[in-house]
């Protein structure tokens, strides 16, 4: 709805103030031209008052931009703002805009009647989440700064923010020598194993990757440049079973952090395997263990979207994660990720073969590796 409120500013009260006196002054001292001052600075408030009011009326507001995001990951998005009058045009109106507790400003210096327009920015959402929409907000102090019009709406535009990804360092540490410190968003040619040895460089390869002592003994004998070779790093079986879930003993402080930094790390390991063509699926507790796929971009958009609504489970028992590790197949990867430390679960289950633990304590801000 085309609502406007109008607040008197200092500038206001001082000119009504001065209009007052001089009006009750002329009249006590039978002074028409005091008189008539102050009625004509009373007639200037009130058309200031009705111009404010007027300026930001039957504007209209439209937002383009992305409806799928990631914490922290810029976004753009483009604000028009239309002036679907026919005369009056719409000075100094200054437009903020509010997206995931992210907010950006931007200022209109004139709006001509009939036309539009349009502001552009990149917005990083603060918090994950979904939204149906999007509040934008008006201000003007035209006219002369005397009063100051505000207006809200609420724009219709859906936008779902995902946990921003980190890649679990448990994927990582098996069989390289990785600082045990998160990474964010790692792709799987960045990291490396063990040595295999020395090959010839070949197009696509990362520079820091090329051997230069090597490189200079090959030049020297004709050749050229060298790079190093690794085996493939950490747990890459040929499929996948992420785990999420809430379950724990010992009377642990449930911890809304550790709750949405499990989140992330859930996030971060689907896209690790899924940049590694390794097929996986993902099951969680706060989905009712629906056993959703994660091989493919399009089935890793919807456990995304899965994750941006996630509300922590309640009551999580013991026996559904129990029935959810004996189901899985002999051979099959199983990576589990629980906003509850390993020891206050792991000994009241029965792991798979090939499992690996995700310990949230690990990712806490200030703390090392444990």
């Amino acid at each position: 709805m085309d609502r406007v409120s109008v607040r008197l500013q200092a500038r206001g009260g001082l000119l009504l103030g001065g209009a007052l006196a001089m009006l009750m002054a002329g009249f006590w001292r039978v002074d028409g031209v005091l008189a008539a001052m102050g009625l004509a600075g009373l007639g200037l408030a009130g058309l200031g008052w009705l111009a404010a009011r007027r300026n930001l009326r039957r504007l209209r507001v439209a937002v383009e931009g992305a409806h799928a995001g990631r914490v922290g990951e810029p976004a753009r998005w483009l604000l028009v703002v239309e002036n679907p009058r026919r005369m009056l045009d719409a000075f100094g109106v200054g437009i903020s805009f509010s997206a995931g507790g992210a907010a950006a400003e931007r200022h209109a210096l004139w709006v001509a009647a009939g036309s539009a327009v349009e502001a552009e920015w990149r917005l990083a959402p603060e918090r994950r989440g979904e939204w149906e929409e999007l509040a934008v907000k008006m201000e003007s102090g035209f006219p002369l700064s005397l009063f100051r019009a505000e207006s809200e709406r609420r724009v219709p535009h859906r936008w779902l923010a995902a946990p921003r990804p980190l890649v679990p360092v448990e994927l990582l540490v098996q069989g390289s020598r990785l600082d045990e410190a998160p990474q964010r968003a790692l792709a799987a040619g960045e990291t490396h194993g063990e040595p295999r040895g020395m090959r010839p460089y070949r197009a696509g390869d990362p520079p820091r990757a090329v051997s230069w002592p090597a490189s200079v003994r090959s030049r020297a004998r004709g050749g050229g440049l060298v790079v190093r070779e690794f085996d493939p790093p950490g747990f890459h079986p040929v499929e996948v079973l992420v785990v999420f879930h809430s379950f724990g003993t010992n009377r642990e402080l449930i911890r809304p952090d550790r709750f949405e930094r499990a989140l992330s790390l859930a996030a971060g390991a689907l896209r690790h395997f899924q940049a590694a063509g390794a097929p996986a699926r993902f099951t969680a507790d706060f989905d009712g263990w629906t056993m959703r796929p994660a091989g493919t971009r399009r089935h890793l958009a919807a456990c995304m979207e899965t994750l941006a609504k996630a509300v922590r489970a309640a009551g999580t028992e013991l026996h559904e994660l129990r029935a959810v590790l004996e189901g899985v197949d002999e051979g099959l990867g199983v990576v589990l990720i629980s906003d509850m430390p390993p020891d206050s679960w792991v000994p009241s289950v029965r792991l798979p073969r090939r499992h690996v633990a995700v310990d949230v304590r690990r990712y806490e801000s200030g703390r090392g590796g444990r």
